[in-house]
């Protein structure tokens, strides 16, 4: 049986679960009301019982249902979660399922364990059965919340083999290569392994290299604590913890990934960087290696470059049709540029990648200059960038402007000899596509006249820019449907019309907890016309440039990130998120 128990200054008052839905706040209509100054919502939060497990929702109260500091909207509860309803710490308990771990146990006590039962109770309703457990007086720093979803955790290395999509392979074929390219630990196949510390350690490097194959993440962060370890995915944008080893374990991880990666481990002080590779049935894996000094150790950050997580051509983008075609056409081109801008991890690269593999490399030579190279294109002259070997990006540029190229991709546009001599390129018959650190697709314009690119560079040889941000899809398996607010409403404008309902994250273990499941661009293409050229050559400003392209298909991050939201692809508060709701 399910139940909560309400932590209040007089003691713990428990309330068994046998409704579908309970409602929680201040008010006597409420299943549980709870006497708290803190509570301002006549109606604060509800907790209702769905395949999905018990899921917690706040009934838009305005000071926020509270786990783990943060205010969650819905949340799948794990046995042992606390949440703050007000300033009132509430604890879930479900006998059928494992009690979270101890970053949500009250310190050096078991609510569960109850002593002798008082007469005393706490308002309900039919089907609620509410108890006193033994009287715990609380101090407020002994509340420590834990977010049931929201400290997103999958529980130990083990557990990799079981998250995120099947693949026909396990940890035996998994085979470690090193920076050299030599395999250092090939595929155990059927064979039995040893259990030695060092082969223990090997495994669990196997296990997160297969865990990251598995879940799609992008980068594994092993961070050095006082006592032990923390090792970590970063999943779809979020970090997500997958389990705590000790100092000795974690001395032996991070020696094995510097011999991978060849690197000297008797030097901890200092930033170290290398690579290694994983081969498994269907694909090898590129790893980058980042050692950083820090407080307890270095800490370590190793980059996935795994192809299968990132769309390899313009139509696996999913942008608008006329996106597409319009991008499309311009890779055509013998002459002109396009531009790509997006803060860091918004899929800039990606997005480059893409529109390099849509052009035809045995007809064309194509030269990119990277910092650094992601991904082999095959086909392509793909040149590094060695800053302290005086190869910059615009030495590199000029160089390969004596390569015969037809098409030139530029990692970056950092500074104005770049910017200028990519615009020149661009106009004397050769294609450039680059990226910018821009907000958004006018900003980029402001940004180039900004480094001191002459305005008629910017207006003669600029095609397109496209803007972008990458979104987390809501996971099709909790997702919930609600209603949306007033304020949500006015915020999506005439995107809304007509609608009754959006969706929302909850959290199940095929999303870790997390609501989401994979992510998708929101993308913002300016094309530039006549009207565009003559603004540009003539002092811009915002509302000019608006006004130029008033007459083109045009739409803004925030309208195509409420499209999505409209389609039920993601939540209104991650357009917020990775938009701004300025």
């Amino acid at each position: 049986m399910a139940h909560l128990e309400v932590h209040s200054r007089s003691g713990i008052k428990r309330c068994n679960l046998a409704k579908s839905k309970v409602t929680i706040g201040r008010h006597a209509s409420n299943s549980v009301t709870i006497d708290d100054d803190k509570l301002i919502s006549r109606h604060h939060c509800q907790i209702e019982s769905t395949p999905s497990g018990y899921v917690l929702r706040d009934l838009d109260s305005r000071n926020g249902t509270k786990m783990d500091g943060l205010d969650i909207v819905s949340v799948v509860l794990r046995s042992g979660v606390l949440f703050l309803v007000g300033g009132t710490p509430v604890k879930f308990i479900d006998d059928g399922q494992t009690v979270a771990v101890a970053p949500g146990q009250l310190p050096g006590r078991d609510p569960r364990q109850a002593g002798s039962r008082s007469s005393d109770t706490l308002s309900g309703d039919e089907g609620i059965d509410i108890e006193d457990a033994a009287p715990i007086i609380l101090d407020e720093d002994e509340v420590d919340p834990v977010v049931g979803g929201g400290r997103y955790g999958i529980g130990s290395f083990t557990a990799l083999l079981k998250v995120g999509r099947d693949v026909p392979y396990g940890l035996a074929e998994v085979a470690l290569i090193n920076a050299r390219g030599k395999t250092v630990h090939g595929a155990a196949g059927g064979a039995a392994r040893s259990k030695d510390a060092t082969a223990e350690a090997i495994d669990v490097v196997r296990l997160l290299m297969l865990g990251c194959i598995r879940s799609g993440a992008s980068d594994i962060h092993m961070e050095p604590k006082r006592e032990g370890g923390l090792v970590r995915l970063r999943i779809d944008g979020a970090m997500v913890e997958v389990s705590k080893v000790d100092t000795e374990m974690y001395r032996r991880l991070a020696s094995l990934i510097k011999i991978l990666g060849d690197i000297d481990i008797s030097k901890k002080a200092i930033v170290q960087e290398g690579h290694f590779s994983v081969r498994v049935p269907d694909r090898r894996v590129d790893y980058r290696i980042s050692f950083t000094p820090s407080m307890f150790g270095q800490k370590l950050v190793i980059r996935v470059l795994d192809p299968h997580n990132a769309p390899q051509k313009l139509a696996d983008l999913w942008m608008p049709d006329w996106m597409y075609t319009r991008i499309r056409d311009i890779t055509k081109q013998n002459t002109g540029m396009i531009l790509n801008c997006g803060p860091t991890g918004s899929g800039k690269t990606t997005t480059l990648y893409a529109a390099l593999r849509q052009i035809d490399v045995n007809m064309r030579n194509v030269i990119t200059i990277e910092d650094p190279i992601e991904y082999e294109v095959a086909g392509v002259t793909q040149i590094p960038v060695a800053e302290d070997q005086g190869h910059s990006f615009h030495m590199l540029l000029r160089s390969c402007l004596r390569q015969d190229p037809d098409v030139i991709v530029l990692g970056e546009i950092r500074d104005k000899d770049t910017a200028t001599t990519a615009m020149q390129a661009a106009s004397t018959g050769h294609l450039v596509l680059s990226t910018v650190h821009a907000k958004d697709s006018i900003g980029t314009i402001f940004r180039l006249l900004d480094l001191g690119v002459e305005p008629y560079l910017v207006a003669s040889t600029l095609n397109l820019v496209l803007a972008q941000r990458l979104a987390r899809q809501l996971c099709e398996h909790c997702k919930a449907p609600k209603r949306p607010t007033p304020e949500q409403v006015l915020r999506m404008g005439r995107s809304v019309t007509g609608i009754d309902k959006i969706y929302m994250p909850v959290g199940c273990p095929k999303c870790f907890g997390t609501g989401y499941a994979g992510r998708k661009g929101i993308y913002e293409l300016l094309t530039t016309n006549d009207a565009l050229r003559d603004v540009v050559m003539n002092n811009p400003d915002i509302a000019a440039i608006k006004k130029a392209i008033d007459l083109t298909m045009f739409t803004s991050l925030k309208e195509g990130g409420y499209d999505m939201v409209i389609r039920g692809e993601t939540s209104i508060e991650e357009v917020d998120r990775v938009i701004g709701m300025d």
